[in-house]
């Protein structure tokens, strides 16, 4: 049965980043691409279960539709903390996206069963796990330059856990923004370090300053 691979993972991965570097990405690949503007929040990416040292598994269920109705009491949560923000695209087909590719995996979960239950625990997560906040705490703050062992040694020394970073690197402007970052939980939904998982601990530069973006309208040269 190709479903069988749904319960095939190790670890949940709760991934949450900077719509203003989502921005810098979608922009690097056609001028003509525009976003709409944020604020400096940090925004739900989704909620992943992964095998370790892969991606996988994904797109596990297709009996389990999308349905927008069913999220109908959380719409406009979702609308401010899980937001797609490249113009011509909505936050619906993100969301039916995530719930697609990997909500239908985690499904396997009786804490995540429902397309409520996950995007409800997404929201949760987000809540308790807020980077902005998690990062202010170690005094690491929009609008600066990091280099990624301050974030990583900055995430770990307030959760007590290791996470894991991800960085954008743009070839047209030759710097790296901060992009993602990512928890783990076991499949009790227990907050546990993310060691060996894809790209652990970090895609970013070791020795670049790594430019944690304050608004869209900051430009890398006034950072």
């Amino acid at each position: 049965c190709s479903c069988s691979s749904s319960t095939d993972f190790d670890v949940l991965i709760f991934t949450q980043r900077l719509p203003q570097t989502v921005c810098y990405a979608w922009k690097e690949n056609f001028s003509s691409n525009t976003c709409s503007p944020t604020d400096e929040e940090w925004t739900v990416h989704g909620i992943w279960p992964t095998q370790y040292h892969k991606i996988a598994p994904s797109y596990c269920n297709e009996s389990l539709v999308f349905n927008l109705t069913e999220l109908a009491t959380i719409k406009d949560k979702l609308e401010k903390k899980w937001i797609s923000v490249e113009n011509g695209t909505t936050h619906c087909s993100f969301w039916e996206h995530e719930w697609s590719k990997h909500g239908t995996c985690s499904a396997v979960l009786p804490q995540l069963n429902t397309q409520m239950k996950y995007f409800e625990k997404g929201l949760e997560l987000l809540e308790k796990y807020d980077m902005k906040n998690i990062l202010g705490q170690v005094n690491i703050l929009p609008g600066n330059n990091y280099t990624v062992q301050e974030i990583l040694k900055g995430v770990g020394t307030v959760l007590g856990k290791n996470c894991q970073v991800d960085c954008f690197s743009s070839k047209k402007q030759n710097v790296t923004y901060l992009f993602e970052i990512r928890i783990c939980f076991d499949k009790s939904l227990n907050f546990i370090d993310c060691d060996g998982i894809f790209d652990f601990p970090t895609n970013c530069p070791s020795t670049a300053n790594i430019i944690y973006p304050k608004t869209l309208l900051d430009q890398h040269h006034d950072v």
